[in-house]
């Protein structure tokens, strides 16, 4: 057997393959020691990922490529991993029944939200999960295609997701771009509604990877293809409409019974296959090429003026484009 691999990951529904197979022993079915490290934050996983506290993560591209290029203190080696959802991220604002019909009604989002807006009587807060994620390049997107000037309209907040819905709560933030379950937790708790799900502004896109450091995969050097083969097996039963209840007790339960401690009501709403509701995620192991993977993301990366132009060697050294 191969040594064990710690594996960061947070409290989001889009961590149902390694939960799943982790609470499956299908991890040992293929003959792989698999510890799943719940943390906080996605700063946590980069840091992890540099520090040697984890072995692999949970991640999206834009921080994995970030973090490979020795924004988080110093470079690793971190290539594409296994694709494993897509879609799935909400944009939500603050607001109640009356606020979301006169969003939906008004057929000029730019004069929607400005009036939603100028109901709070400053500038908007609105979350993200890190800088350097699908979140932050999500929202700008929606901003612009409503003719939102993001740096002088709005103030973004970086925030865990999990910490979202209190900040929500307590007035902190004026809405989010969260993965699941948060968007649909503030919906159903009435503090939010949405406005946009990310498949509606970049459709199909990739959102989380399962992505293992290179020094681990060459310590290791048959566990890796075991353990993205256990992860797809997982994905699939993810996906199994009478999977679905299992699934989501699974993962509302406590963390200290090898949960995710989410909220069930929300989980049941944005499980795949599972429900008719829109703009839920999609678990998709299926192997991509970079440029319709990635291209996206590194475009806008570039216009943040995180990438510099011609890109770094790095990128290309790992796969990245």
């Amino acid at each position: 057997m191969s040594a064990p691999c710690r594996i960061g990951l947070l409290q989001l529904a889009d961590s149902a393959p390694v939960i799943v197979a982790n609470a499956l022993n299908i991890f040992s079915k293929y003959g792989v020691e698999v510890e799943p490290v719940i943390v906080p934050s996605w700063a946590n996983i980069a840091d992890g990922l540099v520090w040697n506290g984890l072995d692999g993560a949970i991640m999206f591209a834009p921080l994995a490529i970030m973090t490979a290029l020795g924004q988080r203190g110093r470079p690793i080696g971190l290539r594409p991993g296994l694709p494993l959802s897509r879609e799935g991220n909400k944009i939500v604002l603050r607001g109640q029944q009356a606020d979301r019909e006169q969003w939906h009604s008004d057929s000029d989002k730019h004069r929607a939200f400005q009036h939603w807006a100028a109901t709070l009587n400053r500038k908007p807060r609105l979350g993200v999960v890190h800088l350097y994620s699908t979140h932050y390049l999500i929202l700008t997107r929606f901003l612009k295609s409503i003719s939102i000037f993001r740096d002088t309209e709005t103030e973004i907040v970086i925030m865990p997701p999990a910490n979202m819905i209190e900040a929500l709560a307590a007035g902190e933030i004026d809405g989010f771009c969260a993965g699941p379950p948060w968007g649909a937790d503030a919906a159903l708790k009435h503090l939010a509604f949405p406005v946009a799900g990310s498949a509606s502004i970049v459709p199909g896109h990739l959102e989380k990877m399962l992505i293992l450091k290179e020094t681990w995969k060459t310590e290791n050097p048959d566990a890796t293809h075991r353990i993205y083969n256990a992860v797809s097996d997982a994905a699939k039963l993810c996906v199994a409409p009478e999977q679905g209840a299992y699934i989501t007790d699974l993962l509302s339960a406590p963390l200290t019974a090898y949960g995710l401690n989410l909220p069930a009501q929300a989980v049941a709403t944005v499980m795949p296959n599972t429900t008719t509701a829109p703009d839920t995620m999609i678990f998709d192991t299926t192997p991509r090429s970079a440029v319709s993977s990635f291209g996206w993301m590194i475009q806008d990366m570039q216009t943040e003026g995180w990438l510099s132009c011609p890109l770094p060697d790095t990128l290309h050294n790992l796969g990245w484009v």
